[in-house]
């Protein structure tokens, strides 16, 4: 979101798209469809350059060590969690990359990362050209359960981003009705609009929360008033408030009433040794600082999960590779 009347920088674009793509997953995995990830580059690989926890890359599935290469997809419009290199734009950053670096260090494996589109990840990860997609999937019991195997791997509670003084007063989804969101085509977050409508809005005779689901442009929604709130996870909205002018980002108070705050890496569950693979890295990872420095060197370590939180199918318990 600009500051209104002002030119958008490339950088702020790519934040933008963060705010129009949001940082989570769609409402239904089978949902999605179509996308063939992009093509990687060279520069897009992480190489291990330390020595190799021997323990751990002997976890790693027979096909990955003979590859010797991990495929990651995600969208690298994310920030923080992933996003344009500021120098390069065909190569990622943000805490998911640099969390993969320092996977990839311990398993003696290159981390070969494509910038792809929501639309094509979890298609990806079923076609078998994707191993891993991370970046943008909110946590949920129910896809925990049957669709695919999820780690956390940050913490993400909602909020919406508004203008400066938040003329509207939004501070929950209670709050919301009445209002004019904006958010992605398709994002778990028009559920949830659907949900508090059901809770708050219609039992008590007010008026419904509106979605409108944008690509890209919501900025100039919120700037002219098309829109009162953009909803995404809290910080991604804080980054696009410290970085844009006219804007402020509110968490939700409620949140939690509908959404686990978890934003979770996704593994298909025909290869549950790839999951737990990564569980016991990122808690390797934790037990040695690693894991929390990246979070505080990225200026969220608010977004930090406890040690327990980093295992697969945190919220059910389903073991790796289980359908229930």
């Amino acid at each position: 979101m600009a500051k209104l009347g002002t030119q958008v920088t490339s950088g702020t674009r790519r934040l933008l798209s963060a705010v129009a793509l949001i940082g989570s997953a769609t409402l239904l995995f089978t949902a999605c469809s179509g996308g063939t990830p992009a093509n990687t580059t060279p520069e897009n690989s992480t190489e291990p350059e330390t020595t190799v926890n021997e323990d751990l890359r002997n976890m790693l599935p027979e096909r990955i060590l003979e590859s010797n290469t991990i495929v990651i997809g995600g969208t690298f419009d994310n920030p923080p969690v992933l996003y344009a290199d500021e120098t390069d734009g065909s190569k990622p950053a943000g805490t998911a990359y640099d969390m993969s670096v320092e996977l990839g260090k311990l398993f003696g494996v290159e981390m070969d990362w494509r910038n792809t589109q929501w639309a094509g990840q979890l298609p990806g990860l079923d076609s078998g050209a994707l191993d891993v997609a991370w970046g943008q999937a909110t946590v949920t019991a129910e896809r925990e359960k049957s669709l695919y195997d999820m780690i956390p791997h940050y913490l993400a509670p909602l909020a919406v981003l508004v203008q400066e003084g938040n003329p509207s007063g939004i501070t929950s989804f209670e709050t919301m009705c009445g209002a004019t969101i904006g958010g992605a085509i398709g994002a778990i977050q028009e559920y949830y609009v659907g949900l508090a409508n059901d809770e708050f809005c219609t039992p008590n005779g007010k008026p419904l929360i509106e979605y409108k689901s944008f690509t890209q442009a919501e900025e100039v929604a919120l700037a002219s008033g098309a829109i009162d709130g953009v909803i995404d996870t809290w910080p991604v909205l804080v980054g696009a408030a410290k970085t844009l002018s006219g804007v402020e980002a509110v968490k939700l108070s409620d949140a939690d009433h509908f959404d686990t705050g978890l934003s979770g890496i996704v593994f298909s569950k025909d290869e549950p040794k790839l999951s737990t693979a990564f569980a016991a890295a990122l808690q390797h990872m934790w037990d040695e600082g690693t894991y929390q420095q990246i979070l505080a060197d990225h200026d969220v370590p608010d977004a930090t999960l406890e040690r327990d939180q980093l295992v697969v199918n945190y919220l059910t318990g389903t073991p790796a590779g289980v359908r229930e």
